[in-house]
């Protein structure tokens, strides 16, 4: 695999620099030789002089090393993506491509993707010393100049990739792939890359199949396929996963759902050993690494990104320092999609606590907080501590972040002693871990 380099145009990284300074709660300065993480979430309603995917949803995150930066992409509710870019821009502003996750179409299956790029060692400082003046950029066919944007965040604690590729969903099944498990033929086609290795995560449900794969030391990969089959024996293919012309060569994992055939969904299911994960590439049109299914429990890394459904801002009106009375945050109350719960655990006091229905629950401590345009309370970073069951939807949760808020703010001007307001609002929520 080879990593592809892209260098910041002097004039954006110019306005970049500009924009460090205006960007409040945002600008963090760091050596560009440490590992520092990124975080965006991306919507339809964020793209600046065009029309987005107003159902779109995504979430991008990057870790920036030594020059290195490697991000991860999943989205929701877009076409399949043409392009993704970083650019330099901040909110309400168009700007430059600072670097391209990638700019050619992607199988039709694809829900999101991981990957490498070298960068500019400007471009890293820019980006590690003020996050917010960069945003990322999905596009589809039906958005050529953007589908979903969001600005960048900077992160307290690490996150794991692998798990913002994968999304929310609970693989059942999984594979490890490499060269030795290849099977030769005699129909001319090369097999098994001795160089290369790949995870599999699956999830069979109703007619598709869910899946995940994350890989190493190959070439360009052409094609993923579920194969009938014992080990030591090759079969058909069972589910065509996904398959192009040749993905990216930067990339090194690719994520999605499957049509299948809801019988062989089932079988699937009922019998992993049965059936064998299949990467092909470029050079190895047979298969370049194999891995036969288990069904055996394991434990895999999540993102959550869910919307608010129905919540309010809550205030009480109180005593201030300077003798007279206004509202002053006393709790919220939410309910997010995939039936997560957000309050404060004590009125007025807090910490804010978010519960999924498996009864898996964190509690947040505010890191930044960045404003977001008149009548909208802050972004927010939070760091999360564990609160709940021990496994399940937000069971590995470490950090969160409220974005694209909206409403929200208190009252402005007096109030009556001991009255409340209830304030509507909305806002993302993203739960990395």
């Amino acid at each position: 695999m080879s990593a592809r380099k892209f260098a910041l145009p002097v004039a954006a990284l110019a306005g970049a620099l500009v924009c460090a300074a205006v960007v409040p709660g945002q600008a963090v300065a760091a050596d560009a030789s440490d590992e520092v993480y990124l975080a965006a979430g991306l919507r339809g309603a964020n793209e600046v002089g065009t029309r987005g995917d107003q159902d779109g949803r995504a979430t991008v995150v990057l870790r920036i090393s030594d020059g290195e930066v490697t991000f991860a992409a999943r989205w929701n509710k877009i076409g399949t993506p043409a392009g993704g870019h970083v650019h330099a821009g901040a909110k309400g502003v168009n700007g430059d491509v600072a670097l391209e996750f990638f700019t050619r179409p992607l199988p039709r299956s694809v829900l999101g993707v991981t990957g490498t790029i070298k960068a500019d060692p400007a471009l890293v400082k820019a980006l590690t010393d003020d996050p917010g003046a960069f945003y990322a950029n999905l596009h589809d066919a039906a958005h050529p100049k953007g589908a979903v944007r969001g600005q960048f965040h900077r992160l307290s604690r690490p996150v794991d990739l692998h798990g913002v590729l994968q999304g929310s969903n609970q693989a059942t099944l999984s594979a490890r792939a490499d060269a030795a498990q290849e099977v030769r033929a005699d129909d001319g086609q090369r097999r098994g890359d001795a160089d290369g290795r790949a995870t599999w995560w699956l999830r069979p449900h109703g007619s598709a199949i869910g899946y995940t794969a994350t890989w190493s030391g190959l070439g360009r990969v052409t094609a993923g396929h579920l194969h009938k089959a014992a080990p030591g024996a090759n079969g058909p293919v069972a589910v065509d996963l996904f398959a192009a012309k040749g993905l990216p060569e930067n990339l090194t994992g690719v994520a999605g759902d499957a049509p299948a055939d809801p019988a062989v969904v089932k079988r699937i299911a009922a019998a992993p050993g049965r059936y064998y994960a299949n990467l092909r590439t470029a050079d190895f049109d047979g298969g370049a690494v194999r891995g036969q299914l288990s069904g055996r429990p394991f434990a895999h890394p999540r993102a959550v990104t869910a919307d608010v459904l129905r919540g309010a801002q809550i205030y009480a009106c109180t005593r201030q320092p300077s003798g007279g009375y206004a509202f002053t945050q006393h709790g919220v109350t939410a309910g997010l999609r995939r039936g997560i719960d957000h309050s404060f655990v004590t009125p007025a006091a807090g910490p804010p606590q978010w519960i999924a229905p498996d009864r898996s629950a964190v509690r947040g401590a505010v890191v930044t907080r960045t404003p977001n345009g008149a009548g909208n309370i802050p972004e927010l970073v939070l760091d999360a501590t564990q609160a709940g069951a021990p496994t399940g939807l937000l069971a590995h949760t470490t950090q969160i972040l409220r974005l694209n808020t909206e409403g929200g703010l208190a009252p402005a001007g007096s109030c009556t002693p001991g009255s409340q307001a209830r304030v509507p609002y909305g806002a993302d929520y993203v739960f990395l871990g």
